[in-house]
């Protein structure tokens, strides 16, 4: 996945916020376990659907799989 994040931080795409297992510190104590126990943590945050949207048809158009966007104006 980090090679997959380093292609979508590269385009440059406005309104990506980062991976989400980056966005927060977890201790070092606990890094493994929760790294094994939350998928989770590589998904894409963005701030808006348009954002996601660009993240999906980037992907989609270079051929570089698939990522789980978690779009921010749409969490209540």
């Amino acid at each position: 996945m980090n090679n997959l994040f380093n292609h979508i931080m590269k385009a440059n795409i406005p309104g990506v916020v980062g991976r989400l297992g980056d966005l927060g510190e977890i201790p070092r104590d606990y890094d493994e376990i929760i790294t094994t126990a939350c998928g989770r943590l590589d998904n894409i945050v963005t701030e808006t659907y348009e954002a996601a949207s660009k993240v999906l048809d980037f992907l989609k158009k270079n051929k570089l799989g698939r990522a789980t966007c978690i779009i921010l104006d749409k969490i209540s």
